[in-house]
């Protein structure tokens, strides 16, 4: 018998990170984010919460009233975390708007083609 060696390929590491993009939580969550217009970081949990639970709700996802309390509670501390990581380096939700919406000019570009993708993501999970 022989046997062929296989080789692994060498070159760029998959981004481990990638399923986030796609991730409907994660979808509302920017969408939310880019879009804010709360009064404070409860409305804006709040708010990315029962979206989300209104999408599982068309997706035809059963949520057993005894439960529904439980993976509300859940879903606001994974938001929170994720509010968090995608504001580290500013303390506060303004301040991290300011940020995108005034960023060095070479920059610029970038943050407008972050902003359309967001849409879009968002466009194709609701529509």
């Amino acid at each position: 018998m022989v046997f062929r060696r296989i080789r692994k390929k060498k070159g760029p590491k998959k981004n481990l990170f990638s399923v986030k993009k796609w991730d409907p939580l994660f979808i509302i969550f920017e969408k939310h984010l880019y879009d804010f217009n709360y009064d404070s970081r409860e409305l804006f949990l709040k708010g990315v919460v029962d979206e989300y639970i209104s999408h599982l709700i068309r997706q035809k996802t059963a949520i057993p009233p005894s439960w529904k309390l439980h993976l509300e509670k859940t879903i606001a501390e994974e938001v929170s975390d994720m509010l968090v990581r995608k504001l580290y380096g500013c303390l506060t939700v303004e301040e991290f708007q300011a940020k995108t919406a005034l960023p060095e000019p070479a920059k610029k570009e970038e943050v407008i083609t972050v902003k359309r993708e967001v849409r879009k993501r968002y466009q194709k999970l609701v529509g």
